[in-house]
């Protein structure tokens, strides 16, 4: 069944437009979260490698209709100013062929993080509160500090409130408008270690 997009009207504030207009340091992204200029690092090998297999897991299970997609934003309907980068969105496939850079959060079935050693607690937070303050319907939340993954699902009232825990290695089911697909963790890297040829994880030498 195809899916309607909703009608994108996104206008940006003032310091978007200030955002948009300043050049962005090499390497860096950036994200207005709460009115405040959130700069972030290009994210690890390890950070991408979990954000790509999540991708290819969900790319194989989604209708044709919908897409898994990295390096998308999405705009705040409740300021004009914030956005947020998730490391992976799942959106209805149609969005490809809009112009424009930003997407209407009615328009995100399930947003992606993978919380960075310097930087987690935005995740854990800021993003955690307004991803339910915006509705959309799943959080996907990888924390490879300490080989955890939450998944929250049905935001009320500026907070989801459910919310489901597992550890590296766990099969996760997703909830919502995502209901039936599955994320296989086994692969997952946690940060400062690394995976040898067998599977098994070996401490690093720095």
């Amino acid at each position: 069944m195809a899916l309607s997009l909703p009608d994108r009207r996104t206008t940006a504030g003032s310091l978007r437009r200030l955002v948009e207009e300043a050049p962005t340091p090499r390497g860096f992204r950036v994200e207005i979260i709460r009115g405040r200029i959130v700069m972030s690092p290009t994210p690890s090998f390890k950070h991408g490698g979990t954000v790509r297999r999540i991708g290819q897991q969900l790319l194989a299970q989604l209708d044709e209709n919908r897409i898994a997609q990295q390096m998308y934003s999405i705009a705040s309907p409740i300021d004009a100013d914030d956005y947020t980068s998730p490391g992976l969105v799942v959106v209805p496939a149609a969005v490809e062929d809009e112009d424009g850079w930003l997407l209407d959060a009615d328009a995100v079935d399930l947003t992606v993080e993978v919380a960075s050693p310097g930087n987690a607690n935005c995740d854990f937070t800021d993003k955690l509160e307004e991803y339910a303050a915006w509705h959309i319907p799943v959080y996907l939340l990888v924390d490879p500090r300490k080989g955890g993954v939450f998944v929250y699902s049905d935001p009320a009232k500026g907070r989801y409130r459910t919310t489901h825990e597992a550890g590296f290695g766990e099969v996760i089911e997703l909830p919502g408008p995502l209901d039936g697909i599955r994320i296989e963790t086994a692969d997952f890297r946690m940060y400062g270690s690394s995976a040898s040829t067998d599977g098994t994880k070996t401490s690093p030498n720095h």
